[in-house]
């Protein structure tokens, strides 16, 4: 049996040298990014290109800081203390080449719920430059409807009642931000990573929000001591499972509690608009732009609409992973078919060229068959994704006059999806915050197709919109008689 070692700085030493770890002294690092959502997203992305900068550069100025504000992760936030702030991450490419790399950025940990106003103080250290989020759409507080920020919502209520004991981020910014203020201290840089559109504007419009009804004094200050750029995140990480623990161990001796599951590929775009002085992250492959738009819709109309795309057809069709729907050759011709036909004339303000390589590189990423990513977390949410990841290019279309046979189709199969059954009549589990909502009108649409959509909070008024409700229609009349690959046949021949 293989010898393995606990994965903390005394056994670091141990491992075998096919394992990358840090080569930089990290007693000698300063904290000048605090991030708040210590998730494996976060830890696949932001905290990895900070690994690679200090360790290739020598930039110890630019430790980060983890910060997590959820009673929920309290879990994660033990493990990495007691791995002195370590973990693996665990890189899988389509060729089978696996790598296992230490990462050392985080160097500082604290956890709202123990000490807030601890979580408060370091916000408010000057030496924190950049105080960046991976709270996930949900930690944003938006209306379901609007899409504006609820200054209703219970949590921010509860805020507002006991302002030094936070829940929410917006709790704990206001408050630090406020601290700033009144020791002459100058102001940060506030960077969310969610894979949500028009990130910094977003998390901007609801601090603004929330300090307006809370702190209204302060406004004035935020304004011109703080900046929001907007940034865009592209690396499929998947759920840790055991099996991929077990790995480890036996092809590299780390016993990591928590390791990070990705693909080797990796992209990370950001509007060059920082406060204060920006790490060079460049130099390791990010990319600085003046606007992310552009390449914020390709991602999410192609690789996000993609991965829920496949998530949704494969999931009624038997299928568990995203590499079984992507090396299915029917799903991927409607795919294909979708993205050449529908996505692409909405994108047509990006170079063509750069549009096809994306695609071309999301088929051989979505067919990795070592990344054990599964269709129930594609779809979980869909209610929060669909309206980012589908809806915008049916708007679009619309508005362009084009065809939306494949899009109207998509929202049918996610209401056939609904129901709760594949073509084996086996069942499936709905994870969802409005599951009862989404299962009940699914029902409905039996007697009346249009009850779907009238679903406010998802789909807005499209139900009023008469192109697209009679193409939408005769998906799903297609869809209630038929298994779904018999529909997509007839669908792609269309």
């Amino acid at each position: 049996m293989t010898k393995t070692y606990q994965l903390n700085m005394e056994n670091l030493k141990l491992l075998p040298e096919t394992v990358l770890t840090p080569t930089f002294n990290r007693d000698l690092i300063k904290t000048s990014i605090l991030h708040i959502g210590v998730s494996n997203f976060h830890r696949s992305h932001q905290a990895y290109y900070t690994n690679e900068l200090i360790d290739k550069f020598n930039e110890l100025n630019y430790g980060i800081c983890g910060v997590d504000l959820l009673e929920t992760d309290r879990k994660i936030y033990n493990i990495l203390k007691d791995q002195d702030g370590l973990y693996t991450l665990y890189t899988k490419d389509p060729e089978g080449n696996h790598k296992a790399r230490i990462i050392g950025s985080i160097v500082e940990y604290f956890f709202g719920p123990e000490n807030p106003l601890a979580v408060i103080e370091k916000m408010a250290n000057p030496d924190i430059k950049i105080i960046s989020l991976t709270i996930a759409e949900d930690g944003y507080q938006l209306n379901e409807v609007t899409g504006a920020f609820n200054i209703n919502h219970p949590f921010i209520e509860e805020d507002i009642k006991t302002p030094f004991k936070p829940k929410t981020v917006f709790g704990y910014l206001t408050q630090a931000l406020k601290l700033r203020k009144l020791r002459n201290l100058p102001g940060c840089t506030i960077l969310s990573c969610d894979n949500i559109k028009a990130n910094g504007d977003t998390i901007k419009e609801a601090l603004f929000n929330y300090v307006s009804k809370t702190e209204p004094e302060l406004l004035d200050w935020i304004s011109k001591n703080t900046t929001f750029p907007n940034s865009m995140v592209d690396r499929i990480t998947t759920v840790t499972d055991f099996k991929d623990i077990d790995a480890l161990k036996n092809e590299f001796a780390i016993d990591d509690q928590w390791p990070v599951i990705s693909e080797s590929f990796s992209q990370w775009i950001i509007e060059d608009r920082f406060l204060q002085e920006k790490p060079a992250w460049e130099k390791v492959g990010v990319n600085f732009t003046d606007s992310i738009s552009p390449f914020e819709r390709m991602k999410l109309r192609l690789l996000n609409a993609g991965h829920s795309i496949l998530g949704i057809l494969g999931t009624i069709c038997g299928y568990k992973n995203v590499y079984e729907s992507a090396t299915d050759d029917d799903l991927m011709l409607f795919l294909t078919l979708y993205m050449n036909d529908e996505v692409l004339p909405t994108l047509s303000d990006l170079n063509t060229e750069n549009i096809k390589s994306y695609q071309h590189n999301l088929v051989t990423r979505f067919q990795n068959p070592y990344l054990n990513d599964r269709l129930s977390r594609i779809c979980s949410e869909s209610s929060s994704k669909i309206p980012l990841f589908i809806l915008p290019t049916i708007k679009d279309l619309l508005k362009q006059k084009k065809t939306i046979t494949k899009a109207a189709f998509i929202i049918a199969a996610w209401c056939r999806y609904n129901d709760g059954l594949n073509d084996s009549k086996t069942s499936y589990n709905i994870n969802d915050n409005i599951s009862g909502t989404l299962i009940r009108s699914a029902a409905l649409s039996y007697q009346n197709p249009l009850k779907f959509l009238e679903i406010e909070s998802v789909f807005g008024d499209l139900s009023k919109n008469e192109t697209f409700t009679e193409s939408y229609k005769t998906s799903l009349n297609l869809l209630r008689n038929n298994d779904i690959k018999t529909c997509i046949n007839i669908i792609c021949k269309a």
